[in-house]
């Protein structure tokens, strides 16, 4: 298939008509990190603000295949939205994860977390983005450094939506990530907690709502980790690590649970659908309605539930 392109002015961007387009950005800021930098822009030029969604891949992936694999793009040209994906080079991890376990990578204004934080500038610069709407996602080790960015930015972030990731600095070096990942390592929630509160020594504000999607069979990133996660994030709002509310058979998917956590003021913070028997992968339903979308294969599988569009819409994105 041929793609034609559209030129609007603004530099180093081209616009595609085809909604599974992204296109590089080269020229973003000083990018410690080293990354790759793909955009898919809305391109309807409207008055309005718009969101901002950054979507970040899995390990051996890459944006392209992000954006396959989970469908944000038509949902961004159906309901007005950008999106941002950051790629991961070889030269910095062989396995093409996120460096979401080396603290060069994950703390505040260094590597990683310091390049993808301009791309996020430079989008703001360029477009008329909602800064109240700002969202982060990811998979697996994207899933990992999705938390990085709202456990060191949150003031930029409303919500991140973590598909099988870990805590925040649960991991500090490559053995320990091993260690993560299997489920064989324990921290308390205090220790959880003042992980993220020392790269924000003065931030008084509440931390970003979290949504956490995690196969209770996950053979890569062990279920566990949403359990760290919940320790981290409940001690950070001073909150109970029992849920509010546990629905099972949720949208009559007999495998899908969902849990929700609420603030000291009742409103729910946190979000866990736990899944039963998926493996490591996502949960996809192609069709070309609007509720439909991803892609189906080694990281994606079709229950009839697409969890990108139940996203968006816990992300309040998606348009009447």
């Amino acid at each position: 298939m041929k793609y034609f392109f559209i030129i609007l002015f603004i530099p180093n961007i081209l616009f595609s008509q085809y909604t599974d387009s992204i296109v590089e950005i080269t020229d973003f800021g000083k990018n410690p990190g080293n990354l790759k930098f793909y955009l898919h822009p809305n391109n309807s030029i409207k008055e309005k603000k718009r969101p901002l969604v950054i979507v970040l891949h899995g390990c051996t992936q890459n944006a392209k295949e992000a954006a396959e694999l989970s469908g944000w793009n038509k949902l961004a040209d159906t309901n007005n939205f950008i999106v941002i994906y950051p790629q991961q080079k070889f030269i910095n991890n062989t396995n093409l994860c996120f460096n979401w376990f080396l603290n060069h990578d994950i703390d505040k204004n260094k590597g990683e977390c310091e390049s993808i934080f301009e791309m996020i500038t430079y989008t703001k610069s360029k477009f008329n983005v909602d800064s109240s709407k700002i969202f982060i996602t990811g998979f697996s080790a994207g899933a990992a450094m999705s938390l990085v960015m709202v456990a060191v930015h949150p003031e930029t972030f409303n919500t991140a939506a973590l598909f099988a990731g870990g805590a925040y600095k649960s991991a500090t070096n490559p053995i320990e990530a091993i260690s993560v990942m299997l489920g064989k390592k324990q921290i308390n929630s205090k220790d959880l907690a003042y992980l993220v509160k020392k790269q924000n020594v003065s931030y008084t504000q509440n931390y970003p709502k979290l949504i956490i999607y995690h196969a209770v069979n996950d053979p890569i990133v062990n279920y566990k980790n949403s359990n760290l996660i919940i320790k981290q994030w409940t001690e950070l709002y001073k909150s109970d690590t029992i849920p509010e509310s546990i629905e099972t058979d949720y949208k009559n998917i007999k495998t899908l649970t969902k849990e929700t956590f609420n603030n000291q003021s009742g409103e729910i913070f946190l979000t866990r659908y736990s899944i039963d028997n998926i493996g490591h992968r996502l949960l996809v339903s192609p069709g070309e309605s609007n509720n439909k979308g991803g892609k189906t294969g080694l990281f994606g599988i079709d229950l009839g539930y697409h969890s990108t569009y139940e996203t968006a819409q816990q992300f309040g994105i998606i348009l009447k």
